[in-house]
């Protein structure tokens, strides 16, 4: 892989990962967390085949998986066009065009793009909170990533199911304050979890986000007899 440096536009900054992926971010806006390295290396690890993620941000997870050599085209979608925007960059200066498409938009639209049953994997770093919930943060970046304001769970539930292929497997990140609307949610969408995973920040802390599996009806993924995972299963 060749890769340089994406150019930082005023109000950004850079980040390196594992010494060689590069990352525009906002200084003060939203910015990515160990969650979506987490996330990447879970998806990793499991079956592959072309991905679909809903929120992209700044590219991070796409071009982490690209790098790692996953097996599969991925469709990055983004709904903020300032965040699109670093991750079109970043996918670039990463040496990743030809295997990562940014689109700027709804995931519930662009048909064209995001045909229905077609992607092995969907994978979402969704907000987490609903709205009214907590505070909500007063830059607007920040604050559309954190709270459901342009995306809630049913609507993220109904793009997984209508977008995820016969067989295929999401994942999907919530804090375990949400996990019984997650549940409730899952079986109106007609999914069912697959495996869940709890992601600890230290050992003997409790854990501050879950990653979900879910599948199609009550299937099982592709792959998934040699599929492991350190994790609660």
């Amino acid at each position: 892989m060749s890769s340089s440096s994406p150019d930082a536009l005023p109000g950004e900054d850079v980040s390196v990962l594992e010494g060689r992926f590069a990352f525009v971010q906002a200084a003060r806006g939203w910015r990515f967390g160990s969650d979506a390295v987490m996330l990447a290396r879970h998806v990793l690890a499991g079956p592959q085949g072309d991905l679909l993620e809903v929120g992209t941000g700044c590219g991070v997870v796409a071009v982490l998986l690209a790098g790692w050599g996953y097996a599969g085209t991925i469709t990055a979608i983004e709904v903020q066009p300032e965040l699109a925007d670093r991750a079109r960059r970043n996918v670039a200066a990463n040496d990743f065009s030809q295997a990562i498409t940014v689109v700027e938009g709804d995931a519930r639209r662009h048909g064209d793009l995001l045909r229905p049953g077609t992607f092995a994997r969907v994978i979402a770093n969704p907000p987490y909170w609903r709205l009214g919930s907590g505070r909500t943060n007063p830059h607007p970046e920040k604050a559309v990533a954190r709270h459901e304001f342009l995306l809630d769970l049913p609507a993220l539930l109904a793009i997984i199911r209508d977008r995820l292929a016969t067989g295929g497997l999401a994942t999907i990140l919530y804090p375990p304050e949400r996990l019984a609307d997650v549940s409730a949610a899952v079986d109106r969408a007609d999914l069912s979890v697959a495996r869940t995973v709890d992601l600890v920040p230290a050992p003997g802390r409790p854990a501050e986000v879950v990653l979900i599996d879910l599948v199609r009806g009550r299937g099982q993924p592709r792959g998934a007899s040699s599929w492991s995972l350190l994790g609660r299963g």
